[in-house]
């Protein structure tokens, strides 16, 4: 018993750790881009980020910006174990999720 009680905060600790890495990551390719942090398991998730990147940002830039966060998330996957799926959020939605309080669409990445 008292090993499963030491479990839990040490997933709860790395996970957070695995996390910021990941946020902190984004904010150095993106630094004005606005992340919102989902500790919410659904399956095998661990984490979620919703990204909202700069309008102005190209969308080669945009492509580039997406595809380094997703090597990163598959990196932390590979090394600690932790499935943290990252989302974007883009200002014009079409035929995408839509989150009702922001109005943009929603995408995973």
């Amino acid at each position: 018993m008292a090993q499963r009680t030491r479990t839990r905060p040490d997933y709860r600790t790395r996970l957070d750790a695995a996390v910021t890495a990941l946020s902190l990551f984004i904010r150095d390719l993106c630094p004005e881009a606005q992340l919102e942090v989902s500790f919410v398991r659904y399956e095998d998730e661990d984490a979620h980020i919703w990204v909202s990147l700069s309008s102005t940002l190209s969308d080669e830039g945009r492509e580039q910006v997406v595809n380094q966060i997703a090597e990163k998330s598959l990196d932390i996957l590979l090394a600690e174990g932790f499935l943290i799926l990252v989302g974007l959020e883009e200002p014009a939605p079409n035929s995408s999720e839509v989150d009702q309080g922001s109005g943009q669409a929603r995408h995973s990445l």
